[in-house]
């Protein structure tokens, strides 16, 4: 039903929101998957039909939270996991539209339907403000390889990268057919990814990926406010214990200007 939607034009009816609404809901067995269909579907969809994506979210959490209770519903939680990657697709949305998408984020926070510090850290993004007072900035110098052939080794790695500036540590993941490799500075890792990206290179005549990592530093509870495009993690300050923030900078770096809440 949602996928119907894609050759439409905006506005789409409420008759055939709560149509895909009502799908949703009477799959609640299936929400991961649920969830994933309406996450391709911002992120593929046309930037016109960005916004009637987010209202799709926003209808389908509000029936859930509705019809079992703020307590059992499951849809909310599973969107906030991936939200700030989807804030990123929403936001190839029309100029036009934008302001439409700040204004739901700021109905969630007033309903706290998300986190409000997650909805918080999006609605300084949206302003431009990625450097907040309230937010400190860790970002990864951590890079993931894949598809690496099982045989490759350590020094192999190396050869690919040692070029970009000094590494700091490399993590072999065989079995998974993957690497970690921590970049001693953040600007090596970008220029590594940068040019890494672009071409088709190869490890032992194998084409592999490359992508920014969520650096080992970040606890799982913080998982949620990393921004995959950014590379960085952008941890409200209410979240923070001082203690903490040397271990942060496992695999990455504290930004400097955000280590001083306002």
């Amino acid at each position: 039903k949602l996928f119907s939607m894609i050759d439409m034009k905006p506005p789409i009816s409420r008759a055939k929101m709560m149509s895909v609404t009502k799908a949703a809901i009477k799959a609640i067995k299936l929400y991961k998957h649920v969830v994933q269909i309406v996450e391709k579907f911002i992120k593929k969809c046309k930037p016109e039909l960005k916004v009637p994506g987010l209202y799709v979210v926003d209808s389908i959490v509000r029936q859930s939270r509705h019809q079992f209770g703020v307590d059992k519903d499951v849809f909310g939680p599973r969107f906030q996991k991936n939200f700030t990657d989807t804030f990123q697709n929403l936001y190839h949305c029309p100029e036009e539209d934008k302001n439409k998408i700040v204004r739901v984020l700021h109905l969630w926070q007033k309903n706290g339907v998300f986190d409000i510090n997650l909805l918080q850290s999006l609605l300084d993004m949206a302003n431009g403000n990625k450097t907040s007072p309230n937010i400190v900035e860790v970002c990864s110098t951590t890079l993931w390889i894949g598809q690496l052939d099982k045989k490759t080794q350590q020094s192999d790695v190396v050869s690919l990268l040692e070029e970009f500036g000094q590494i700091e540590s490399i993590n072999m993941i065989p079995p998974r057919g993957c690497a970690y490799i921590v970049m001693v500075h953040r600007q090596d890792a970008y220029t590594a990814l940068n040019k890494l990206s672009r071409g088709s290179y190869r490890v032992n005549q194998k084409p592999v990926k490359i992508a920014c990592a969520l650096n080992k530093g970040i606890k799982s509870t913080h998982k949620k406010f990393w921004d995959v495009e950014q590379g960085v993690t952008y941890i409200p300050w209410t979240k923070v214990r001082v203690e903490d923030l040397e271990s942060y900078q496992e695999g990455g770096i504290l930004d400097a200007d955000t280590l001083n809440p306002g």
